[in-house]
């Protein structure tokens, strides 16, 4: 019978240090896929960041030459009107122009001085008005570039927005996720010390692979000279918290021993645990 029962703890160790492990795992995994995330996000950030700056500065320059190009059509417009209105005026009430002079000494029939009339009065005197068509040109030509460039940069605006929420979504999703992993995580171990514990309490050795350990590295005796059943080296005892040495002190003392010394670094620390099945 306690054959037996040994056989069953040793079983319930194995199966409780493996769900502890692949909790551990999982924990790592999401904690180094929320750091990858967290990067990510940084970049994202940063580039959106770079981004709204081109936009804003875009949108500033788009402002500018609307600005110009409003007050360069009204200055075109001042002019023709101004121009109409000097050859209206000196036509009827005479005037200094060298159109109108050209008008009074015309017989009437002078085709090309009335049609230089008809042409300063509709305000296209190029002479007069061209420096400021092509002024006008200039700044459509920029006013309209500028907008396709505002276009473009309020779409990545709108696209490396849309990236970062959904990353920091994700983030959030795995943060709860690994609070959870860890709140179990916890659980775990203070279930598996527990166990250990009463295990301790009761005199029951850990079974299984410590069995074979132990025998491999003792012969299974508790009092073997170079450290005990499990051959501790007195540094490895002495850095577990225990004093003197290992095969001095109670089976269940090295056993707890043997155990915390797995959870912390492994079964590596054992060279027979890989003939064990470890």
């Amino acid at each position: 019978m306690a054959v037996a029962f040994a056989a069953v703890a040793g079983s319930t160790a194995r199966s409780s240090a493996s769900t502890v492990s692949g909790t551990k795992a999982e924990a790592a995994r999401l904690a180094a896929q929320i750091d990858a995330t967290a990067g990510r996000i940084a970049a994202v950030t940063a580039q959106l960041n770079a981004a709204r700056a081109k936009l804003a500065a875009t949108d500033a320059a788009l402002a500018q030459a609307s600005g110009m190009l409003g007050a360069a059509n009204r200055r075109f417009a001042d002019v023709r009107g101004q121009l109409a209105t000097e050859a209206v005026d000196a036509y009827v009430h005479g005037g200094s122009l060298s159109v109108v002079q050209q008008l009074a000494d015309s017989n009437g029939v002078d085709l090309p001085v009335r049609n230089h009339y008809a042409s300063l009065a509709a305000g296209e005197d190029r002479a007069v008005a061209d420096e400021l068509v092509a002024a006008r040109q200039d700044l459509g030509t920029t006013q309209a570039s500028l907008q396709r460039l505002e276009a473009d940069r309020r779409t990545t605006v709108a696209s490396l927005a849309a990236e970062q929420a959904a990353l920091l979504k994700v983030d959030a999703s795995m943060r709860a996720l690994l609070a959870r992993v860890k709140g179990e995580l916890a659980a775990l171990v203070a279930a598996e010390q527990a166990r250990r514990d009463a295990a301790a309490r009761r005199g029951v050795r850990p079974g299984g692979s410590w069995d074979c350990i132990r025998e491999l590295e003792s012969g299974n005796n508790y009092s073997a000279p170079g450290g005990g059943a499990y051959q501790f080296l007195d540094s490895t005892w002495h850095a577990l918290g225990y004093s003197g040495t290992a095969s001095d002190a109670p089976p269940s003392e090295q056993d707890a021993a043997a155990v915390k010394l797995q959870q912390q670094a492994g079964w590596s620390q054992w060279t027979t645990a890989s003939r064990c099945g470890r």
